[in-house]
């Protein structure tokens, strides 16, 4: 029997959500944030898939031999770990300009968020298949 051990990073965006993992398109389980899980398959061409709700990552495929451990690594889209930081700033940013001082040009703090909804409007359709990263390390 062969090993397949993933390692899920740790981020911001899905942290209180697992993510599914299947092996030759069957569910196999699920791995938490930071979690690293050992799944127990035969020898032989495997694709692994890493899934979200409607989004998942890219197809990998491996071939395992008899007492082989194979180890991936799977977390969020690429920009993923700025983001949540980055809209939070602009949101606290935008409450104490507003109590603070009277900000005339604060009406347009959205021009701000726009290009960060429109990277997560391309990973929730377009890129929905690109949404997780899966690699081998």
């Amino acid at each position: 029997m062969a090993t397949i051990k993933i390692q899920r990073t740790s981020e911001w965006n899905a942290r209180f959500r697992d993510f599914n993992i299947f092996i030759d398109g069957k569910q196999v389980g699920t791995i938490a944030n930071g979690e690293t899980k050992e799944f127990i398959t035969t020898s032989g061409i495997h694709t692994i898939t890493a899934k979200i709700d409607w989004c998942s990552s890219p197809d990998i495929t491996i071939n395992t031999d008899d007492n082989q451990t194979k180890n991936l690594k799977v977390g969020g889209f690429k920009h993923g770990n700025w983001m949540m930081p980055v809209m939070m700033a602009i949101v606290v940013l935008v409450i104490i300009l507003k109590l603070t001082i009277d900000f005339k040009y604060l009406e347009y703090w959205i021009i701000l968020v726009i290009p960060v909804f429109l990277i997560l409007l391309y990973y929730f359709t377009v890129g929905r298949k690109k949404f997780l990263r899966l690699k081998e390390i």
